[in-house]
């Protein structure tokens, strides 16, 4: 369900709609507004435009890198799951030769 929202970036109020359930926009917007201030504080005082640039750009590497760890995190719990699988599977044959062995002794003894 869409959601219209007054929020403040930097000084300035923006209304808008948001689909997002379970992030409250304004916590977004502080977020933003944090990282703005963040950058605004070097010597050099960039200019609005530039400044949301250089925040986005910011915050887009932050999310790429989360991705990517993820990525990596799901990448080894599937080489995990690979592993476990190998070894559940050698330990079934090894049941099984024993199981084979077993019977075929009891065969013999008959």
């Amino acid at each position: 369900m869409t959601e219209k929202s007054r929020i403040t970036v930097y000084g300035k109020t923006y209304n808008i709609k948001t689909d997002l359930s379970d992030v409250s926009p304004q916590d977004l917007a502080d977020y933003v507004d944090e990282r703005m201030h963040e950058l605004s504080g070097s010597k050099t005082k960039p200019s609005m435009i530039d400044l949301a640039i250089l925040t986005a750009l910011n915050i887009a590497g932050e999310l790429f890198e989360i991705k990517e760890a993820q990525k990596k995190e799901m990448a080894q719990k599937k080489s995990g799951q690979k592993e476990e699988d190998q070894k559940a599977r050698h330990l079934v044959q090894m049941v099984e030769k024993e199981l084979s062995q077993i019977k075929s002794s009891r065969g013999a003894a008959k």
